[in-house]
């Protein structure tokens, strides 16, 4: 190898190992001229070999900093950036600009004399010694730096030729082991970060297949709440015709004669009815939905805490995203209590008024019994449909309710509404007299065997039963925050909750 070649050679993996940065310049074109005579202007009049150096060339504008050989190579660097950024703003072109900007510059040690080099080779020795233990590295500042060297090596060769070649053969062997190192480092940085990138690629990865799955099943229960909330719109926009039926119903049991009572008792009876299953209905299936979505977020929730530091490190928000769905059928359930209670008084207002009634036409006729003998005709016809109604509402009282398909427990809010029909009627058969109200007789005797049983089975059979389910679907492993429901509402005797609850809790065993 040439001596030529080897100083390149030795100073290129001599630079590589400090990661300085910088760029070069042609020391034979002149300062640019805008730049005023400052110290730095000094500096580069006054260097010398015993400085080591630090420059700069764009455009025929150039900028050097020197300082004695000793000082910190860092410190140099870190002094020499800003002035470089003040020539590269002097720049009109935003393109020239941008490009002197990222220019790296050089760092030299300035020529020596020929006939004694080792001078100038100890200098390039302090050099090495900084870009060996610098914790950063740059390749532009190495092969802009070898140029400069080259350059100063090539016109300081000549007699002292074979010294410099002697001097820096021990520089030549050190470069090859260092170089060997630093690349081993370079590449396991490199390794670590592309392991890095490829983990976090995985998580999110992961994360993302896990969210898909939790939307996918909240958006297959969606439709189900659209057609529950559109039941809900038709149900809530026909209360007002059902306080107008009430009305109705009032105004003309005003007038009515004890063939008329009975009928009217009757269609209020059977509004009543139709009144309790149809919010009951809309809150069961409003609790169903509301613990069917209240599961998938549990469970995504779940599924979300091994990725709880990536979330946090990237600054992605935990979705609720049957939050919405969850208010609305919340809201449902509220709406359907309070109207179920508004209609239930109404009822037992109109109830208690009608029996009143009942007994004052009963009194009036006391000394009406011309009129008795003219009613009796109408009142046939009633007697007829009254008992055909006890009858019917008999029979199904009986009938054994659905059961629940994993647990095999019997859902028991139907019965519940059955029952409480039946016992509505009991004021009106409690005032049937054979020369007031005879037509009702016949259905009333079919009723009175009914009213004990129907009493015992809602204050007692109905409860023990809730009771006994609620201990089987405990040992089944049912949601225990539904359970807890259902027991703080017998608690508080409040039995038409406790079965709403009760047969919202066996719906969710059989998801």
């Amino acid at each position: 190898m040439s001596r030529r070649q080897s100083i390149p050679h030795v100073l290129g993996l001599l630079m590589f190992t400090a990661g300085a940065i910088g760029c070069g310049t042609d020391e034979h074109l002149p300062t640019a001229p805008q730049a005023p005579a400052s110290a730095l202007d000094s500096a580069s009049r006054a260097v010398s070999s015993s400085d080591v150096c630090v420059e700069v060339f764009h455009w025929a504008k150039s900028r050097q900093l020197c300082k004695p050989r000793g000082s910190d190579l860092g410190t140099l660097l870190a002094d020499f950036k800003p002035i470089q950024e003040a020539m590269c703003n002097t720049f009109t072109d935003a393109s020239i600009r941008s490009d002197c900007h990222a220019r790296p510059p050089y760092v030299f040690v300035p020529k020596g004399s020929s006939t004694s080099p080792g001078d100038w080779v100890a200098g390039t020795e302090q050099v090495q010694y900084y870009f060996r233990t610098s914790a950063s590295a740059s390749t532009a500042v190495y092969e802009r730096s070898l140029e400069k060297l080259d350059e100063i090596a090539d016109d300081m060769l000549g007699p002292a030729r074979s010294e410099l070649e002697r001097r820096n053969k021990g520089v030549t062997h050190s470069r090859a082991h260092l170089g060997d190192a630093l690349k081993a480092r370079a590449e396991a940085d490199r390794g670590v970060a592309v392991a890095e990138l490829g983990t976090q690629r995985e998580t999110l990865n992961a994360y993302q297949s896990t969210f898909n799955v939790y939307r996918s099943a909240v958006q297959d229960v969606e439709p189900q709440v659209t057609t529950l909330f559109n039941a809900f719109v038709t149900f809530r926009d026909g209360e007002a015709a059902v306080f107008a039926q009430l009305q109705d119903i009032a105004q003309r049991a005003s007038t009515a004669t004890l063939a008329q009572l009975g009928p009217l008792q009757l269609e209020l009876v059977a509004l009543s009815r139709a009144e309790s299953q149809a919010p009951q209905q809309l809150w069961l299936d409003a609790r169903r939905l509301a613990h069917s979505l209240s599961q998938l977020h549990v469970e995504h929730q779940r599924k979300m805490d091994p990725y709880a530091a990536f979330l946090t490190q990237h600054d992605i928000p935990r979705v609720d995203l049957t939050a919405r769905s969850g208010a609305i059928l919340n809201s449902i359930a509220s709406y359907t209590d309070a109207r179920y209670a508004r209609v239930a008084e109404a009822v037992k207002k109109l109830l208690a008024g009608l029996t009143e009634r009942q007994g004052a036409l009963v009194s009036s006729q006391a000394n009406a019994d011309t009129r008795q003998t003219l009613a009796n005709a109408a009142m046939l016809k009633a007697s007829e449909t009254f008992l055909a109604n006890a009858n019917t509402r008999t029979t199904a009282l009986w009938q054994m309710p659905p059961k629940s398909t994993k647990l095999k427990l019997f859902f028991l809010s139907a019965k519940h509404v059955d029952f409480e029909s039946i016992l509505q009627l009991e004021p009106l058969c409690m005032h049937v007299s054979p020369t007031s109200t005879a037509w009702m007789e016949t259905g009333c005797i079919a009723l009175r065997r009914q009213f004990t049983s129907a009493r015992n089975y809602v204050n007692t059979t109905l409860p023990n039963m809730v009771r006994l389910n609620v201990t089987q679907m405990r040992r089944a492993g049912v949601s225990e925050t539904h359970l807890a429901d259902v027991e703080t509402h017998l608690a508080n005797a409040n039995l038409r909750q406790a079965v709403l609850a009760h047969d919202a809790a066996l719906r969710a065993s059989d998801l």
